[in-house]
């Protein structure tokens, strides 16, 4: 398959009343040779200034305005929608580009045989790592992450068993969370960009998940790098309990959605079990705050059992 060009490429970065971060990611993206009008970004509804602010500050961007906030995944597959192309970059527009040719460096991995999905290293601020490889939930996937072993399995088994991968060379991986994630635009065609029935959250998986189903492979390119703040327009609005919770409920429901009801059933069993032993744990030792994030993510997964 053949690389796909910056200037066939669509970037999309959806903002949400936090229009410093988006600049500061947009303005990175083009320091990399991103085209500006290669580059759609999708205001969500902001009841700020923010749409004024990107029409002043990234005049060569387009600038897609949403009456309201339909969330996180209706917006990136607008945006996508803007502008055709041959490969779509989603970028959190809380992620900044770290090292000098990552973009060119996703690019390239895209021309390997049946890579649709390619997804950077991600980094902490402190940039230290912030892993994102992961497995996809089957119910021996949940049963090792629930029984504490999962830190115990060797890196050469990550990370289809368990996120404690060293993230340390470029492979092939089965699904990450996609603060930043490129798709090849007949992968994203396939799928038909994210689901939008999750506002925010685990849409990233799902579309890796869609993509292994259509016989697309899931790439982690190791020398591309992004800085990743995290959560910084999900904590304006949800306390952290909050968006466990919401986490958590998004992961559960893709999970009986993917699964047969009895793998579904069980994954979200032995997790759930997982969740309240560390909560009990966390309690005891006196970290409420860790005990309330692991009863919040307890509450989301069992909401997908009641579900049906």
């Amino acid at each position: 398959m053949e690389q796909p060009e910056l200037d066939s490429l669509t970037v999309v970065v959806p903002n949400w009343e936090t229009p410093d971060y988006t600049i500061r990611s947009v303005k990175a993206l083009l320091g990399e040779g991103v085209p500006d009008e290669r580059v759609v970004v999708v205001d969500n509804g902001s009841d700020d200034d923010s749409a004024e602010r990107f029409e002043r500050e990234l005049p060569g961007c387009r600038l897609l305005r949403l009456e309201r906030n339909v969330g996180f995944a209706r917006a990136a597959n607008a945006g996508a929608g803007e502008l055709g192309a041959e490969a779509y970059l989603i970028v959190n527009n809380d992620a900044f580009v770290h090292r000098p040719g990552s973009i060119e460096r996703m690019l390239a991995a895209l021309a390997a045989p049946r890579v649709g999905i390619v997804v950077p290293r991600l980094l902490n601020p402190d940039q230290t790592l912030q892993p994102s490889a992961k497995p996809l939930d089957t119910p021996a996937v949940a049963l090792v992450r629930a029984s504490g072993l999962s830190r115990f399995v060797p890196n050469r088994w990550q990370p289809r068993w368990s996120t404690h991968w060293d993230h340390s060379s470029s492979r092939e991986i089965p699904a990450a969370d996609g603060a930043v994630i490129l798709v090849r635009g007949a992968t994203w065609d396939d799928v038909g960009g994210f689901d939008e029935r999750s506002h925010m959250y685990a849409e990233d998986t799902g579309l890796c998940w869609q993509a292994a189903e259509h016989g697309w492979k899931v790439w982690f390119e190791s020398d591309a790098e992004f800085v990743h703040l995290g959560n910084a327009t999900a904590s304006r609005r949800w306390s952290n309990p909050e968006r466990a919770e919401r986490w958590s409920r998004s992961e559960a429901h893709l999970v009986r959605e993917r699964l047969s009801p009895v793998a579904a059933v069980l994954s979200i069993l032995f997790t759930a079990a997982g969740l309240a032993i560390r909560a009990l744990l966390f309690l005891l030792a006196g970290r409420r705050d860790r005990a309330a994030s692991m009863r919040a993510q307890l509450r989301g997964y069992l909401s997908a059992l009641r579900a049906r």
